[in-house]
C-alpha cells in the first residue's frame, strides 16, 4: 500500500514539513534560512529529519482543500481546524491524526479511539511563551519597570543615602506602580496561546474575560477561567487587553480609533498577535492624549520600526521586537517529533510523542 500523509491546512509551520518531505528536500533551502532569520539553521541536519518519508521515497503528499481529499491517506497532519467522527468513518486507511499543539478539542476522540486511529497532539513551548511574554509586558507596565530600571542606574545625588542597614522605600518617587492581582484582562482571541494566556492570568489572581469569532462550549469556559464578553462591552470593562486575533491579508483592524475610545480610560494595551490588528495612529494619539495609560507591543505596523518612530518616543510603551515565542530553532525539535511520529505510524507503531489516544 502506499504510503500516503494529508495535509488539512496550510499552516506555515506544517508547510516548512511540506517543504521537507517534497521529492527535492534541498529545494526547502532558501524558505527555511528566511523562516529561522536572523539564526542561522543547520539546513542539512533539518532535510535529514525527513529521510526516508520524502516523495522521492515513494511517500505521498495530499494537499486537502476538502475533506474529501484526505481520504486513502493513512496520516493526517494539521494545525488548525476540526477532525470529526464523518471524515473518519469515511477513511478506512487511516492510523493517525497528528496536530501541532497540545489541545485535542477540535478532535473526536471518542471515535478515533473506536476506530483504533491514534491521536497526537504536539506540545508546543513556543506558544507558552508567547503567553508567558504577555504577562511579562504587562507586569513590566503596571511595575513600571523601565523607569525603576533607570532610577536605579542613574541615581539622584541630591536625595541622599539612607545608613547602611536602613531600607528607603521607592527613593525616586516611581510613579503609577502596582501589579495584576484583581485586575481584569481582556483577551481579543482564545485560540491556543489566548486560552494559555488566560490559565496564566487566572493563576495570578485576574478576572479572565474574553472575546472569540465563535464562544467557547461552557467546559471549556470553565476550563480556561474565562468569561464571555462581546467584543465592545470587554473593551469597555478590561483593564488590560490582549490580542491574540487571527490576521490574514485583507483581514479588518480588530482596535480602529473608534474601537480604542471605548478601552477604559488608563487601561493598558498588549499586542503579540500581528502588528496590523491596531490602528497605530490612533494607538499613538490614545497614548499620547493619557487615554491609554500604556502599551506593550511584540509586533508592530512595520518591522522593523523605522528612524524617528513616533511611539517608540513614548516612555509609557514597552517594545520587544517580535520575539515572544523565543528561538524559532526550537522548531526543529516540533517536526523530529512529528516525522518520528509518521514513522511509527507506518510502521504500524503507536506515536510516542504527544499521544492523546
Amino acid at each position: 500500500m502506499t504510503r500516503s500523509i494529508a495535509i488539512l491546512d496550510e499552516d506555515h509551520i506544517v508547510g516548512l514539513l511540506m517543504q521537507l518531505l517534497s521529492a527535492d528536500p534541498s529545494a526547502a533551502d532558501p524558505a527555511l534560512k528566511a523562516f529561522f532569520a536572523p539564526e542561522v539553521c543547520d539546513v542539512q541536519a533539518l532535510r535529514a529529519l525527513g529521510a526516508g518519508l520524502t516523495e522521492a521515497d515513494g511517500v505521498r503528499l495530499v494537499r486537502c482543500s476538502r475533506p474529501e481529499d484526505a481520504v486513502g491517506s493513512q496520516v493526517w497532519l494539521f494545525r488548525r481546524g476540526q477532525v470529526t467522527k464523518a471524515m473518519m468513518e469515511s477513511n478506512p486507511a487511516l492510523v493517525l491524526v497528528q496536530r501541532w499543539g497540545e489541545r485535542s478539542d477540535m478532535i473526536d476522540r471518542d471515535a478515533a479511539r473506536s476506530k483504533g486511529i491514534w491521536v497526537s497532539c504536539l506540545p508546543r513551548p513556543m506558544l507558552h511563551y508567547v503567553a508567558e511574554h504577555v504577562l511579562l509586558l504587562a507586569l513590566a507596565l503596571v511595575k513600571n519597570l523601565l523607569a525603576c530600571d533607570r532610577a536605579v542606574r542613574a541615581p539622584d545625588a541630591s536625595a541622599g543615602l539612607a545608613p547602611v542597614g536602613q531600607n528607603r522605600y521607592n527613593w525616586p518617587g516611581i510613579p503609577r506602580t502596582g501589579g495584576l492581582y484583581g485586575k481584569s484582562l481582556g483577551i481579543v482571541g482564545v485560540g491556543e496561546i489566548g486560552c494559555l494566556v488566560a490559565q496564566k492570568a487566572g493563576a495570578l489572581g485576574m478576572k479572565v474575560l474574553y472575546t472569540n469569532r465563535n464562544r467557547l462550549p461552557v467546559d471549556q469556559e470553565r476550563a480556561v477561567g474565562a468569561q464571555f464578553r462581546l467584543l465592545d462591552d470587554l473593551l469597555g470593562e478590561s483593564d488590560i487587553v490582549s490580542l491574540h486575533a487571527t490576521f490574514r491579508p485583507g483581514s479588518e483592524v480588530v482596535l480602529t480609533r473608534k474601537r480604542l475610545a471605548l478601552m477604559k480610560r488608563g487601561a493598558l494595551l498588549i499586542n503579540t498577535g500581528r502588528g496590523q490588528l491596531i490602528d497605530e495612529d490612533a494607538l499613538f494619539d490614545a497614548l499620547k492624549s493619557g487615554a491609554l495609560a500604556g502599551a506593550g507591543l511584540d509586533v508592530h505596523g512595520r518591522e522593523p520600526r523605522p528612524p524617528g518612530d513616533r511611539i517608540c518616543a513614548l516612555e509609557q510603551v514597552v517594545l520587544t521586537p517580535h520575539l515572544a515565542g523565543g528561538t524559532r530553532l526550537a522548531t526543529e525539535a516540533e517536526l523530529r517529533g512529528v516525522l518520528e511520529n509518521i514513522r511509527n505510524a507506518f510502521a504500524g507503531r503507536p506515536p510516542e510523542v504527544g499521544r492523546v489516544v
